[in-house]
């Protein structure tokens, strides 16, 4: 009776063994070594002489069963055993001899969803003349019944499924046959749960009662739900066993989180900024019909901020919300002090590549810049889309931004100004070598208004700062008065292209330069800035310290830009 290693005895001493194989390609040989018992346990602390003979004279078949599997059922095995003392040394020469080949092939599909199932035979792997892979052939078998269970076949099987192997003729016939049985279809869906009104979560539902069952579309439910924040736990469970007819209904188990307020508070600086701290107070969910608050508040050196927000699911709440705000917002730059309150809604649509939203604000603008002042009182209608696609939105290696902003104002309808605004941007990044980035973006923008005056500060185009044209402080680029004081542009032209050469996994360095300008007029003078970056990759974006010289400026100065923040 042969011993198995964890029965041999306490006192048996452990030996060495080398396990060479030779004659096989790299995939047959590493299948060989996988399979191979000796090669297995060649450094087990148990292992005895008993056992390395014994495992030697079974190599053979566990060869024989590795390369079954490709094919080749008739090898040549030359085994070798050396030993010199407590050393072996085990050595297997392979020829794997001709391979079986597919001679015939029969696949076919019986029952309902034999139509739609028909794309699989298709992309059967194994064809007449193909050599026999059963690695090839089972994969292919469960393909063909996920994509059954996939469309709602949920009893799918194969009925016939043989492979007859000729070994002397080294031949293979495979016969192949599946019963989809009958399509099951969506029933009812239960929500166990009293915070969320039923009505908004079945809004979240991505199917319909009668819709063909498909497993997937509970896992994008499921997801969905986490998504929403209004929930700490979420399973949902199609009942297949409780079937009736072939209905499945589905029941959805929800549970509300401890905490239904969150609050934040942080501490950064950005040189267009300066210092700042935030705070901010949200609630997930403030009754049942899914609505959310949310507070924030910023103090810096010279943007501060405050704004209420009230959402409301909208449609789809997956991806659209009705939002409600007010906020103030207080700016100094430079000789502009400007202080802006606004009261607005916003109907908004956020899909995984395409996103836009219309709102309709009140805007109350107090404002000097330089010598003048002046007091703005507009009713603006505004529409942003946004097209996005990357392959990670915060370490972002490939990636494409476009979009398109348009806002206006009339006289005729009580604005203080008539006005037509828009702007088309894009940011485009590409890792043309290995190990580098290149990393593009642009902005081009106008205003059709009577003069620059009639608008506002945060209404006017500026140029300059740590995501314009570095190497200038923050809308340094602009018209200027008699006064020499920056007021602003209708036009804006921003481009900048820049290398990206990354280190480590979380350092890099860039090199780029800025080009653009705003003006009130179309005869352009472009402003350039070039200069050199720090990168540090974090799991919410990278951190940005660039040295830029604004080089056409008398001295070529430099300025130093600290940003934080995703890529797109």
């Amino acid at each position: 009776m042969a011993l198995g290693l964890s029965q041999m005895p306490a006192l048996a001493l452990a030996v060495t063994v080398k396990v060479s194989v030779t004659g096989l390609d790299d995939e047959l040989k590493e299948n060989v070594l996988a399979r191979l018992e000796l090669y297995q346990h060649r450094e087990s602390p148990r292992l005895t002489v008993y056992e390395v003979r014994r495992l030697h004279r079974k190599a053979g078949d566990d060869i024989r069963s590795a390369l079954a599997p490709f094919g080749f059922y008739s090898p040549e095995i030359t085994a070798d055993l050396q030993e010199e003392g407590e050393s072996f040394t085990a050595s297997y020469a392979v020829t794997p001899g001709e391979p079986v080949l597919v001679n015939d092939v029969k696949l076919s599909i019986t029952g309902p969803g034999s139509e739609q199932l028909l794309g699989g035979l298709q992309q059967f792997p194994l064809g007449v003349g193909d050599v026999l892979d059963q690695a090839k052939y089972e994969k292919a078998k469960k393909q063909l019944v996920r994509a059954a269970l996939r469309l709602g076949y949920m009893r799918a099987e194969f009925i016939v499924r043989e492979i007859r192997i000729n070994r002397q003729e080294r031949i293979a016939d495979i016969s192949l046959t599946l019963d989809t049985g009958p399509q099951y279809v969506f029933g009812e869906t239960t929500f166990h749960d009293d915070s969320v009104n039923q009505e908004l979560l079945a809004r979240y539902l991505p199917y319909t009662a009668g819709e063909p069952y498909k497993p997937v579309k509970l896992i994008d439910l499921q997801r969905s739900l986490y998504r929403s924040d209004y929930f700490s736990r979420v399973v949902v469970d199609g009942k297949v066993d409780r079937a009736e007819d072939y209905v499945v209904p589905v029941e959805v188990r929800l549970t509300e989180p401890e905490h239904l307020n969150r609050y934040s508070i942080g501490l950064g600086y950005a040189t267009d900024t300066g210092v700042r701290g935030r705070f901010e107070w949200r609630n997930r969910l403030l009754n049942r019909k899914g609505h959310r608050l949310r507070f924030g508040a910023q103090a810096s050196e010279l943007d501060n901020n405050v704004g209420l927000n009230y959402e409301v699911p909208w449609r789809n709440p997956t991806t659209d919300r009705m939002l409600y705000n007010i906020s103030y917002h207080d700016q100094v730059w430079d000789d502009t002090d400007t202080r802006l309150f606004t009261l607005g809604m916003q109907l908004e649509h956020r899909g995984e590549v395409i996103r836009h939203s219309g709102s309709f604000e009140i805007r109350d603008e107090r404002y000097s810049v330089g010598a003048t002042s002046g007091d703005s009182l507009l009713f603006m209608p505004s529409y942003t889309g946004t097209l996005v696609w990357a392959d990670d939105l915060f370490d972002t290696r490939y990636g494409l931004e476009l979009s398109l902003s348009v806002s206006g104002a009339s006289e005729a309808l009580g604005s203080d100004a008539s006005f037509l605004k828009g702007v088309v941007g894009g940011k485009f990044i590409y890792p043309f070598i290995p190990g580098w980035r290149l990393i593009t973006r642009g902005s081009l923008g106008a205003t059709v208004v009577d003069t620059i005056d009639d608008l506002p500060p945060s209404l006017r185009f500026y140029a300059g700062g740590d995501n314009s044209i570095r190497g200038y402080g923050y809308k340094e680029i602009g018209t200027k008065d008699s006064s020499g004081t920056v007021v602003g542009g209708r036009y804006l032209v921003v481009g900048s292209i820049e290398l990206e050469k990354e280190l480590t996994p979380t350092w890099g360095v860039a090199a780029f330069w800025d080009v653009g300008t705003a003006t009130d007029d179309l005869s352009l003078r472009f402003e350039q800035g070039v200069g050199l970056g720090l990168r540090y990759r974090l799991p919410f974006g990278q951190v940005r310290v660039d040295v830029a010289s604004a080089i056409l400026e008398d001295g070529a100065p430099l300025r130093l830009h600290l940003t934080v923040g995703a890529d797109l």
